[in-house]
């Protein structure tokens, strides 16, 4: 701590010298240069901004000055102005650590591709590259290059820092429940790992420990989607509808892709008392993965609440097309023999969709939903 304070007051001091040449004589182009450089290293970041604006002013910037401005606007978290400049170096310069910072700052501006693409001279010379890229696989769902990556990594006698929980979050995604939760528990503190082993407490019932997981990783990262996906999951559990609605519908969002996700977000809506709503949420989880027989087997149930008695049998025989034990599925053909019966009391209806047992595997709705959501994964058919 001692060693860090002497190495920013060193840094201020020299940049305070700086500053005061540059007083002397404002328009120095190598001063405005050193001192602009001194004030990116200082971590002032707007200064920095400032002297290559008066530099610019005067001369164009030399790429090593564009290549300052570009990391002080990623510093600041301006991606799309780090990424503008990364660029325009790049088409000249094919330097590791640049290509790096072009990759990184695409992908906080939402595109992977450069990340998951990184070549190998990249990966060797740079601190951080191989977990970018491994992450961006990830999110592209390149799942083989990201398991033979990531198989790689593990085996390495030191992997990257972050490595194990981003390698748990593969891993569980691609439903390794046990080899993700054994690779989280290498980072038990780090919002990943915390978020895998939640999620896996969550997936075996142990609802109070789970809950206590998920929200250190979401103090750790509001933004983890993950987290919010199981918290919502959570409330799902203890029948707080309307909070697990808007959590879900929060998670769903930020993942995107993961049908799962909307498929638990449409039953939160269901059970809270919205069929119409729950019924978009399905339809777009089937969208997402048109191979998912619980989607259209929830769709399925949400239209015969609404009345649309044609459009639930149609669903429904997907549904059963598609997985002859889908639950869901199972459910939907059963409201359908027992409608004379009126179980569309919501109570009533209640109490079949989490209770009754389903199939032939003998398991309820409720049992299964936590694991259709935590472990669907995106399918781009």
């Amino acid at each position: 701590m001692a060693v860090d304070l002497q190495a920013s007051q060193s840094r201020q001091a020299h940049l305070d010298r700086l500053l005061g040449f540059l007083d002397e004589d404002s328009g120095n182009l190598n001063l405005l240069a050193d001192t602009a450089i001194a004030a990116f290293d200082a971590h002032l970041f707007q200064l920095c901004n400032e002297l290559l604006a008066r530099h610019e002013a005067i001369q164009p910037l030399t790429p090593s000055l564009v290549n300052v401005r570009g990391l002080s606007a990623m510093s600041e978290g301006r991606f799309e102005a780090a990424l503008a400049d990364f660029r325009a170096l790049a088409e000249h310069d094919a330097n590791p650590v640049l290509a790096y910072n072009l990759a990184y700052a695409s992908a906080m501006c939402g595109s992977f591709e450069p990340a998951a693409d990184m070549k190998p001279a990249c990966l060797d010379e740079v601190p951080g590259a191989a977990l970018l890229k491994l992450r961006a696989l990830h999110h592209l769902g390149r799942f083989d290059e990201a398991v033979r990556m990531g198989a790689a990594l593990a085996d390495q006698v030191a992997p990257p820092p972050g490595f194990a929980g981003a390698y748990a979050s593969l891993l569980f995604d691609l439903g390794d429940l046990a080899n993700a939760r054994r690779q989280a528990e290498r980072a038990p503190d780090s919002a990943d790992g915390l978020v895998i082993i939640g999620l896996t407490e969550l997936e075996a019932g142990n609802l109070d420990r789970a809950t206590e997981l998920l929200e250190r990783a979401t103090d750790r990262n509001p933004l983890e989607a993950r987290a919010t996906l199981g918290r919502g999951l959570c409330l799902l559990a203890q029948e707080r509808y309307q909070d697990a609605a808007s959590t879900l519908d929060q998670a769903a969002e930020r993942l995107d892709r993961h049908a799962g996700s909307w498929l638990a977000a449409g039953w939160a809506w269901f059970f809270g008392g919205h069929p119409d709503v729950a019924s978009e949420r399905f339809q777009h989880a089937a969208a997402l993965d048109r191979g998912f027989a619980e989607a259209h087997g929830s769709l399925a149930v949400a239209l015969h609440v609404q009345g649309r008695r044609d459009d639930a049998r149609h669903h429904a025989e997907i549904a059963l097309r598609l997985d002859p034990v889908s639950l869901s599925g199972t459910l939907a053909r059963t409201l359908e023999l027992e409608a004379a019966n009126n179980i569309e009391s919501a109570n009533a209806l209640k109490d079949a969709v989490l209770n009754r047992p389903l199939g032939t595997t003998g398991r309820t709705l409720a049992q299964s939903l936590t694991a259709f959501g935590l472990t669907r994964t995106h399918n781009p058919v």
